[in-house]
């Protein structure tokens, strides 16, 4: 008999092992999909898979880095009934990175103002240095972007630029040498408080 109680404990331990992992694999299966340092969910919600250590690094995984004034903005529940997502229509200043087609690009923050699930929210009227990556949704979804690293690719302009961003007549020679400030300083990255335009390395 105390030969059977040996032996059936490390049997469970390693029974029990196996189906925590099993379990593990099999949430994670078909619920999200990774797009550079963000992870999609199957509800189109963002959440972190990697911190960056540097502009270099966030520059290298955004598929296009502008500096935009968001000059719209709406919220939606387009992939479900209960998720709210702000989508910011951004006037194009000037590309880093990236082609940014018709001179407006939408990003998609998940969340809102009334039902805020995610980081800091842009506001109409400011203008910001933003790291994006493609939404990797489909549909007419697909054209729009998310930000890099959650809300860690949002940099926040002075009132100055806000200024004459609003009144239409910011241009690129007026950003040229703006200072930007990181919205989310507590997002974990290990990446400066402010930034140019011109700090952020050419794309590689």
């Amino acid at each position: 008999m105390k030969k059977h109680t040996r032996l059936v404990k490390p049997i469970l331990a390693m029974v029990t092992a196996l189906s925590i992992a099993l379990g593990v694999g099999a949430c994670g299966s078909g619920t999200t999909a990774q797009t550079s340092g963000n992870a999609t969910t199957s509800k189109g919600e963002i959440s972190r898979v990697k911190m960056y250590d540097s502009v270099k690094a966030i520059t290298d995984d955004s598929d296009l880095v502008i500096v935009g004034t968001v000059a719209d903005q709406r919220v939606v529940q387009d992939i479900d009934d209960e998720t709210d997502f702000t989508l910011s229509t951004v006037k194009v200043i000037t590309t880093k990175k990236g082609d940014a087609g018709d001179e407006t690009v939408v990003v998609r923050q998940t969340g809102s103002t009334k039902n805020q699930t995610a980081g800091a929210m842009m506001k109409t009227g400011s203008t910001y240095l933003l790291f994006l990556v493609h939404s990797g949704l489909s549909g007419d979804l697909a054209s729009q972007y998310y930000v890099t690293g959650a809300d860690a690719g949002i940099y926040l302009a002075s009132a100055t630029a806000k200024a004459k961003a609003q009144t239409g007549t910011a241009t690129e020679q007026d950003i040229s040498g703006e200072t930007f400030n990181r919205v989310n300083s507590d997002s974990g990255d290990n990446l400066p408080a402010t930034l140019t335009v011109d700090e952020v390395p050419a794309a590689s």
